[in-house]
């Protein structure tokens, strides 16, 4: 009798606590009806009175209601009347210079300037500016950690402003960016100061920032290589090529690993730590150790370059930065 009388009020104890769960998210929906009647919010704009999580959950509420077709207008500008289109180009990089007509596609393989400096990639401003800036935050705020191709991207989430000509089947993305500021409350006692907050790149695929910059650069490749583009010898690209002392090469193997596209890596001897060495490595990276140090490898590289059908990805080809600058 005494095990029943314990196995009975176990069982009792546990339906109570069921209850008692399925009654607070119940009253956790009722409070964000609630508050989603009072602060009025129109079908695509987040509550303001909410939290973060409660936003969320609205959204997801809303959004659960659309067709595919619907989500993919939501992801998209609103048409506008004689719009502008949106382009990009290849200029000299004319900080301390003066600026000349010079000009090339992006689709060009070129990686420097008639007089052998650094190219930029520039974007039409005004055409950007047809579109106010409260129309690309909710944008951008509507495509970013989304499921939809490939605007969940923290980079490609701003198609518009890094390559808008890019084709969604050309984007080779990792789901990179997106990444979190930290408060760093510790660090910011010590420098005297209460608020400090830490951009933690350090959390993406291969470890850095320049899986920011690589992503937008081998789905330029790719889109070069689809549209069978000849370099200045007249040759296809085959591959994408780097120097580097782990970082780049780890970035660039992941990238074109996932687009099945040849990555080679040159390395200087015994100064590439092993963790970093491994990522090229395991992403089936071309990895050449050379009896150098990095200028010694970028020298080749550059000469490489000249000579075969294979893209530069170093930092010099402005292409990266397209990317990392989001």
């Amino acid at each position: 009798e005494n095990s029943k009388s314990v196995s009975r009020h176990r069982i009792q104890a546990q339906v109570t606590f069921e209850e008692y769960y399925v009654h607070m998210l119940l009253k956790q929906f009722d409070k964000m009806m609630i508050l989603k009647r009072i602060s009025h919010c129109s079908r695509f704009t987040r509550c303001v009175s909410s939290t973060p999580v409660e936003r969320n959950l609205d959204f997801g509420l809303e959004r659960s209601k659309m067709t595919g077709a619907q989500i993919q207008e939501v992801m998209q500008l609103p048409p506008l009347r004689r719009a502008r289109p949106f382009s990009v180009e290849f200029q000299p990089f004319s900080f301390g210079v003066p600026p000349t007509d010079e000009r090339y596609s992006i689709d060009e393989i070129r990686f420097r300037s008639k007089s052998k400096g650094l190219l930029e990639v520039v974007h039409d401003m005004d055409a950007l500016a047809q579109y106010s800036p409260s129309t690309w935050r909710r944008l951008f705020d509507e495509r970013s950690g989304s499921t939809v191709w490939p605007f969940g991207s923290g980079v490609w989430s701003k198609l518009e402003w890094v390559l808008p000509g890019m084709d969604s089947k050309d984007v080779v993305s990792l789901f990179e960016g997106n990444s979190n500021l930290f408060w760093v409350e510790r660090f910011g006692k010590e420098l005297g100061m209460s608020d400090v907050w830490v951009k933690q790149c350090g959390n993406s695929h291969t470890g850095s920032f320049k899986d920011l910059g690589m992503t937008v650069l081998v789905s330029q490749v790719k889109r070069l290589i689809r549209k069978r583009v000849k370099n200045a010898n007249g040759l296809e690209i085959q591959a994408v090529g780097c120097a580097s002392t782990g970082d780049t090469s780890a970035a660039l193997a992941a990238y074109c690993a996932a687009a099945s596209i040849p990555a080679i890596v040159f390395l200087p001897a015994n100064k590439i730590s092993i963790p970093q060495l491994i990522q090229p490595i395991a992403n089936n990276a071309v990895v050449i150790s050379i009896d150098t140090d990095f200028d010694g490898c970028m020298g080749i590289i550059k000469q490489v370059v000249e000579e075969y059908p294979i893209y530069l990805a170093n930092s010099m080809n402005p292409l990266r930065l397209e990317g990392q600058k989001t």
